[in-house]
């Protein structure tokens, strides 16, 4: 490579953002290289609409790239030079993903990556619902995967994962290696995960850099600023939104255009309402907000499905939370109730909850019906914890 090309990646995206007054910033600059190396000779209008720019904006880039060498004229628009494909290679892997993995549906999902994210889901602890755990399908993986891939959130980044009982970490450290096996770079320069639960850290394996971390502390000093991408599927609450939102932009150092992917359970209006005005306010940008996205194992009472939201930090951003955390987070917290079970085998009737002989219905299937010893148990009925019951239960 020449000169220029011999200067970081991060450098020379940064001096182009910086010659075009890019607001978007280095990851403006990437985005339409990654136009370009999707898609091969593109005119102007489609590389703005691949990289989701103005096409001023786009013919500035596309001049400044020209000048370093990396982008040439061609008859039907312009193209990545050798230089500049040898550049895109090292941002994006060594293949051109024309036709990226297909999102809509696991369906259309290697049958054989599929089971090894199988045996992936085999190895997490049980879920903890005090902590608003949820596993994720091996499918859901697959889309996850997928849709990061897809969207620039894998290929020679810097990622981290805030609370990662999904086991997300582990399918893309798989997926990586399977692509390097089949001759393609893909993998993140960087895979970390940071988990409360001691039992998902030492269960991650191997390809994740797995650490214990309560997102109610500040992040370490080490961490801050250390990743370009996080994702996260945080407590279905808006308080665990705003605070896993809060670490996320100290994570990435408040970086203009850094990328986070967001699942986030559906819930009512006034709900819905106050996340997205926290994202507002945090300087989270919805680039794209697909509903159903994530589906769960046994459609648990946190979550049956959630959306994936692709979130971009904006200039200026700053987090609503700082500093230790000390207020309500998990669902169970926010909104305690006590649910009424009924055993299968013997119709006895049970209250978990709160204050109740079992806080969970996990515990409840582990301890079995005192009545007959089953295990299985159908839901009757709730009521918000502190008040009177108006159902029959033992």
């Amino acid at each position: 490579m020449s000169e220029h090309g011999e200067t970081p990646a991060r450098d020379v995206l940064g001096q182009v953002a910086e010659r075009t007054n890019l607001r978007e910033g280095p990851e403006g600059v990437r985005a339409v290289l990654r136009a370009l190396h999707d898609g091969g000779t593109l005119g102007t209008r489609d590389i703005a609409e691949a990289a989701r720019l103005p096409l001023p904006i786009v013919a500035a880039i596309r001049g400044e790239l020209a000048k370093l060498g990396l982008v040439e004229k061609r008859d039907r628009g312009a193209g990545l030079t050798l230089q500049g494909e040898t550049f895109a290679a090292e941002l994006f892997g060594n293949t051109p993903t024309n036709q990226p993995p297909d999102t809509s549906s696991p369906d259309t999902t290697d049958a054989e990556f599929l089971r090894e994210l199988g045996d992936i889901a085999g190895r997490r602890p049980a879920a903890d619902p005090t902590l608003d755990q949820a596993k994720a399908t091996p499918a859901t993986l697959a889309r996850r995967v997928a849709y990061f891939a897809t969207n620039d959130g894998i290929t020679g980044r810097k990622v981290v994962c805030i609370g990662d009982d999904d086991f997300t970490s582990a399918a893309i450290a798989a997926w990586s290696v399977r692509e390097e096996a089949r001759g393609n770079a893909v993998a993140p320069k960087r895979l970390c995960a940071l988990d409360i639960d001691e039992r998902i850290v030492d269960a991650l394996g191997d390809g994740v850099d797995a650490r214990v971390w309560n997102a109610c502390d500040v992040v370490p000093e080490g961490l801050v600023g250390a990743f370009d991408v996080v994702i996260t599927d945080p407590p279905y609450t808006p308080a665990g939104a705003e605070l896993f939102l809060s670490r996320a932009i100290d994570l990435v150092g408040a970086r203009a255009g850094a990328h986070c992917f967001l699942s986030f359970g559906h819930s009512d209006p006034a709900t819905m309402r106050r996340v997205q005005a926290s994202l507002a306010e945090m300087g989270w940008v919805i680039v794209e907000w697909r509903p159903s996205f994530n589906a769960y194992e046994g459609g648990t009472v946190i979550a049956g499905t959630s959306l994936m939201a692709h979130l971009i930090l904006a200039p200026d951003a700053k987090p609503i939370v700082t500093g230790h955390y000390e207020g309500t987070l998990y669902t169970a917290d926010a909104r305690p109730m006590i649910r009424a079970y009924r055993c299968k085998s013997c119709r006895a009737e049970w209250s978990v909850g709160p204050n109740q002989r079992w806080t969970t219905i996990e515990e409840l299937k582990n301890t079995a019906c005192p009545s007959c010893s089953g295990k299985t148990f159908d839901r009757i009925g709730q009521r918000p914890a502190g008040t009177a019951s108006t159902e029959t239960v033992s």
